[in-house]
């Protein structure tokens, strides 16, 4: 068979035992099942229980670990790329993640913290850019391949969220964090015993149009696909700093400023990742069929709406209920599916970390942003959703006239 673009042959994608696939979504799932214990409750934790009062540093404390993760997030694509190997880097990830939780248990101040978060993100950031290079290497749909894996993680965010928001009162979150580590040490028992590497595509020949050089060569056929990434990353980079600013404080928020408890903030985490699990799974086929720029712009300019009517939310169980409303799943699922349009195999393992560090910049520089203009602007984190509404409608612009449509591209 060809490629109408270019006459080479397709190389066919190798056959995975479904095993292995099962083998990387339950561990994922089992990961941020313990992940959603930390992301919900760790600004809460930090304000209530170790009694850090400045917001800049709570907002610190969220977003410089992620900042001096993405230093990793490369560093390990580029060495899975080069070695053609994902799950050495992937259960390291994990590993890292058990680790910090089970220190959190002993460190009673904010810099500790603070230092031990940092370390685990360096070796943990990766883990997820990762699974979506190896699923993307198996699957033909590659929308439906990352959706699958969104939607499974987003069953473990889910029962996690609600486990969390049902524990906090009875075991603390010290016990909270003993019981995330565990299930991290799980994940990735379950990748190292059922998931194994999946075996390296042998390069298709040239064709004699390609050698007698009637085609550019593959570099330079790279290079304007590199700018659709990039221009795509620097979209999702906004958003993200936008959502970021205001989620990484909606315990603080709810609890603190609305009249909340900490179950509501574990029933609303809990029912938005479990109904996530349906989006991701409509978002991937639907950016297979219909294209991964509609899906995109629908994810900002949804954001954008939400938060303009967040704004106006006083009461606690109406706060809880809008978020419910998942629109996340939006712009990942389509946004991995881009990356896996416009990279060859070999280049996969960079191309989804482009993706993952652009949500990692907005997870960065969000709380920290978002911790400043609280406790330096506006006071209150109200103020922060007029920050997050604009930052969606500046992704929403960029995404709809810079980006093309990249369905359809081949490696």
């Amino acid at each position: 068979m060809n490629a109408p673009e270019t006459g080479e042959e397709v190389t066919p994608e190798p056959i995975v035992p479904r095993r292995y696939i099962w083998g990387i979504l339950l561990g994922f799932s089992l990961y941020h099942f313990a992940a959603s214990i930390f992301w919900q409750f760790g600004s809460f934790y930090l304000f209530a229980g170790i009694g850090e009062t400045a917001f800049f540093l709570i907002g610190l404390i969220g977003g410089l670990p992620v900042l001096i993760g993405l230093a990793g997030v490369y560093l390990w694509g580029a060495l899975s790329d080069r070695w053609h190997r994902r799950l050495p880097f992937i259960i390291i990830g994990f590993l890292a993640q058990a680790v910090s939780f089970f220190l959190y248990i002993f460190i009673q101040d904010s810099i500790s913290f603070l230092i031990v978060t940092c370390a685990t993100y360096l070796f943990s950031l990766g883990a997820v850019p990762l699974a979506n290079a190896y699923l993307t290497e198996a699957r033909t749909f590659k929308g439906e391949a990352v959706g699958l894996l969104l939607s499974t993680s987003s069953l473990g965010w889910a029962v996690g969220a609600f486990t969390g928001g049902l524990l906090f009162g009875l075991i603390g979150m010290m016990g909270l964090f003993f019981f995330g580590g565990i299930a991290f040490l799980l994940g990735a028992g379950v990748i190292f015993v059922i998931t194994r590497e999946i075996p390296h595509s042998v390069t298709p020949p040239k064709s004699p149009e390609s050698q007698s050089g009637s085609y550019s060569s593959p570099e330079s056929r790279w290079r304007p696909q590199i700018r659709i990434l990039l221009i795509l990353a620097a979209a999702v980079a906004v958003g993200s700093l936008g959502v970021n600013g205001f989620a990484y404080f909606f315990g603080v928020y709810l609890v603190s400023e609305i009249g909340g408890t900490p179950l509501m903030v574990g029933i609303g985490n809990g029912v938005a990742s479990l109904l996530g699990l349906g989006v991701t799974l409509a978002a991937g086929h639907g950016s297979d069929r219909i294209g991964r720029k509609p899906v995109i712009l629908l994810g900002f300019i949804g954001y954008a709406i939400f938060m303009l009517v967040y704004l106006f939310v006083v009461d606690p169980w109406i706060a809880m209920y809008l978020w419910f409303i998942p629109l996340y799943p939006l712009i990942s699922t389509a946004s991995y599916a881009s990356a896996a349009d416009i990279s060859k195999v070999k280049e996969r393992g960079r191309a989804m970390s482009t993706i993952a560090t652009a949500n990692s910049v907005g997870a960065a520089f969000g709380p920290i942003i978002g911790g400043a203009l609280v406790q330096f602007i506006f006071l209150t984190l109200r103020g922060n959703l007029i920050f997050a509404m604009v930052m969606s409608i500046i992704a929403f612009c960029v995404v709809l006239f810079l980006v093309p449509e990249t369905l359809g591209r081949k490696d």
